[in-house]
């Protein structure tokens, strides 16, 4: 993230915390089990969830700009 501006940091950083509850412009990616994006603004967040466990496990793939991420 030491690409961006501090005040994108701060967006992309409460985005990311607001991943433990799921919160934001999350949609299920189509043909990828367990795969998502959540959107804030120009940035695409590309992640999935584990289940399996007695725990839910959130793993952030992909940080990136909306032109440059393929899904």
């Amino acid at each position: 993230m030491d690409s961006v501006d501090e005040r994108t940091r701060k967006k992309l950083l409460k985005a990311l915390d607001g991943l433990r509850e799921l919160k934001g412009d999350i949609v299920k990616l189509k043909g990828h089990p367990n795969h998502y994006r959540l959107k804030i603004h120009h940035y695409r967040i590309l992640f999935s969830i584990d289940e399996s466990g007695l725990v839910q496990i959130i793993v952030v793939d992909t940080i990136n700009t909306r032109t440059n991420i393929k899904y």
